[in-house]
């Protein structure tokens, strides 16, 4: 007789296969807003299977599960890691990530740290040897063999956070990245508030446009100015927020002036991470609630 463990064997193996193959790069762009609270982490994934990581949301939990369900499970590094701006929110996940992930350049503003955890981000990205650059307008970031994969820098000027966050509004200095793939495009705002919007709305507005917007600042009435909105003429809206947060995030008039520009809007304390999709011909949304 047989075992039946024995049995077994090729069936698991199959399965195994199975969960290798659909973890496998299918040559598509992905964009995973994580659902990480009151915070922002988007992960990207692109057809040629490089990965970017922009922001760590506030708390390793939430950020660490959200990248491994969403990467192969033998995968352990990330090409990119932007930091958009040094607050608690985008960041506190980060120091969990770099002790589980290899990561191949960390891109962020230049900033003297001021509290704890800003100090032991860059000392990790210091003790680990890990490549930084400070961004600044007109940058652009490329994946090797990829060319028609690219991320743009609109935001700030200068790669010094102290220069844009002059009266102490450090939102402003946010790295504000347009990624682009086969005519699409995806704005990432990170926390720009008005001040960042206007610049970027008066020196940028021919190259503003695009299908996906990551609002700015969870929704917060001190960003998506319309004048800024109408200018990039989004389909799509996706807010990363926190339920039931103390802040009141999104504003009504946020909401409003995205509905009169015609986009569609995704929540993250109402669907759940929100994945965008491209593929040559077609762009769509995914959230986790569908699943």
């Amino acid at each position: 007789m047989v075992p039946a463990w024995s049995l077994l064997v090729p069936v698991f193996a199959a399965l195994v296969l199975a969960v290798i193959a659909s973890q496998k790069p299918d040559g598509r762009l992905h964009v995973w807003v994580l659902d990480v609270g009151q915070g922002d982490a988007i992960l990207i994934r692109t057809p040629g299977g490089h990965t970017a990581l922009i922001d760590g949301g506030p708390g390793a939990t939430p950020l660490l599960n959200g990248v491994g369900r969403h990467l192969p499970f033998w995968q352990h590094n990330l090409d990119l890691v932007v930091l958009t701006h040094p607050h608690q929110d985008h960041m506190m996940g980060l120091i969990d990530l770099l002790a589980r992930y290899q990561v191949g350049l960390v891109v962020q503003t230049e900033f003297t740290a001021t509290a704890g955890v800003q100090a032991e981000w860059l000392r990790l990205i210091s003790t680990r040897g890990i490549p930084l650059h400070y961004a600044r307008r007109g940058d652009r970031i490329r994946f090797a063999d990829e060319p028609d994969v690219w991320m743009w820098v609109l935001s700030p000027l200068t790669p010094q956070a102290s220069e844009e966050g002059s009266g102490g509004n450090i939102n402003n200095t946010s790295v504000v990245l347009q990624l682009g793939y086969a005519g699409y495009r995806v704005l990432l705002e990170g926390d720009a508030q008005s001040r960042a919007e206007e610049r970027m709305a008066d020196d940028l507005a021919p190259v503003l446009p695009a299908q996906v917007l990551k609002v700015a600042h969870h929704g917060s009435d001190t960003s998506s100015s319309p004048g800024f909105i109408n200018k990039v003429r989004p389909k799509v809206a996706i807010i990363s927020v926190g339920a039931g947060n103390r802040f009141g995030h999104p504003a009504p008039d946020t909401i409003h002036t995205l509905r009169e520009a015609g986009a569609r809007i995704y929540r993250t304390d109402n669907d759940g991470t929100i994945e965008v999709i491209a593929d040559p011909q077609h762009l769509w949304i995914r959230t986790e609630h569908q699943e």
